[in-house]
This record gives structure tokens, sequence and C-alpha cells, in this order.
């Protein structure tokens, strides 16, 4: 995960409450996790969810998924079978045994609320500001341009999280130039390149 920081989404949703002096923030609180893990499964680059790898027990041609689970990457052993998850669990045509599941995982806090990489504050920041501030668009309370600046400004810092997040670090640009520097042409039955 590139050594990347978490923040809780409590600290989140809390600076942007305090910064749109919103009144009813206790019964909006909530929406704005939601809105906020929303924001984060948008955003999707590589370090928006831990990636874990656990023993599923398959019994009855189904295993328990853990609790943490958000998406699955894969079981091991299982490529070519069709699986599906549903109701907490992952079922499969498979005999009761033990496999591995690679998953995505949400972290949380120790209060039980989800973090999310530091370097998408900005941008988890203006998508809970642009979803609380929808409602007082589509209710003729503010202008189409603020509505849509919101948007994009939005859209410009999810896409800046996501390329940043996804960037190659110094040491994996060295093996790509050290790789790409290996690769030597070759001749067709033409002697062209």
């Amino acid at each position: 995960m590139k050594g990347q920081l978490r923040i809780s989404v409590k600290q989140v949703v809390s600076s942007v409450i305090r910064n749109l002096g919103i009144q009813d923030a206790a019964m909006r609180f909530h929406d704005f996790v939601e809105w906020a893990f929303e924001a984060e499964r948008k955003i999707g680059s590589y370090v928006t969810f831990d990636k874990k790898i656990v023993k599923l027990s398959f019994k009855d041609k189904r295993a328990l998924l853990p609790d943490d689970f958000i998406n699955m990457i894969r079981v091991k052993g299982l490529d070519d079978i069709n699986t599906y998850s549903s109701g907490g669990y992952i079922n499969a045509d498979i005999a009761d045994k033990e496999l591995d599941l690679e998953y995505e995982a949400i972290s949380i806090d120790d209060e039980g609320y989800p973090t999310i990489a530091s370097s998408h504050e900005d941008a988890v920041s203006h998508y809970l500001m642009y979803k609380y501030k929808a409602k007082d668009y589509y209710n003729g309370k503010i202008p189409r341009y603020i509505y849509k600046d919101m948007k994009n400004e939005w859209g410009r810092l999810c896409g800046q999280a996501r390329g940043n997040d996804n960037m190659p670090t110094k040491q994996q640009w060295s093996n790509i130039s050290k790789y790409w520097n290996t690769l030597t042409p070759t001749k067709n039955q033409r002697n062209l390149f």
C-alpha cells in the first residue's frame, strides 16, 4: 500500500460539517459517513482499500465472508469455477475444504469508523460538500454554476487522487526502466524492425 497514512472518516466529516456551518450535524453525520465511503469507491485506486488474504472454510458449498469484506479479488483454486457472494457468504460448487480468499477490506479506526488514505482527504471532502449541496441545487436554492463548479472540483480531485495513488514509486520506475532497456527489437522476414 505504498506506506499510505490513513485517517478516520470521522475527522474528514467533522471538518466538512464545521466548514459548511451545518447546524443539524448530529442528524446528518451518518449521511456524510456513507457519502465518504461512496467517494472512496469512486476514487477506486490501488490504495483505496486494504488487500488481505484469509482462509475460507467451505461447508455445504458455502463459506462465511470476513466482516471487513468489500470486494473479492480471487479465491485461490477457484479461478475457473463460478463463484458468487450473497448475504455475507461466498457460494461455490465445491466439496468441503479450506481455500484462500484474497479480497479488498475496509479498514476502521478505534471507534469503528472507516478510514481513508490521507491523500484522499481533499477529494472526499469535496465529494461531501457536493453531495450535501445537491439538495439545495435541486430545490433552486443555489445557482447551477455553483453546483457544477462543486461537481467539477470533485471530479478533478478524484482523478488527481487516483492518479497519484496509481503512479509508480521511484523503485518501480527504476525497475520499469531496467526492463525497458533490456528489450531489443526483433526483425521480421523482410529484415524490418
